[in-house]
């Protein structure tokens, strides 16, 4: 079997933050990620996302999160990809959020 180009490139978990005013801090998320597709959105328009995404070359779902902070220097943006497990995976399709 071969490794799915997509997945193979991914961690069980990424991370990736933004800092305003600090760009030498950024940590982007793998250029991979860009190839996933949006499966559910549970929350539409809100600007802390919470998405379960899906590969589309192999169809290994993971969840994407963003958050972000407000100081005083200007505002910090996490973001979190997680890879899920199957089980974790139809349990979030059967939610609403």
């Amino acid at each position: 079997m071969t490794a799915c180009p997509v997945c193979s490139v991914l961690a069980d978990r990424e991370e990736g933050r933004r800092k305003f005013g600090w760009p030498e801090h950024d940590v982007d998320l793998p250029d991979a990620v860009r190839s996933l597709v949006v499966e559910k959105d549970f929350r539409p328009g809100d600007e802390r996302q919470r998405k379960l995404l899906r590969c589309p070359r192999c169809g290994t779902f993971y969840l994407f999160e963003t958050d972000y902070e407000y100081l005083a220097n200007g505002t910090e943006d996490e973001q979190c990809l997680t890879r899920l497990t199957p089980a974790r995976a139809a349990g979030l399709l059967r939610t609403s959020s």
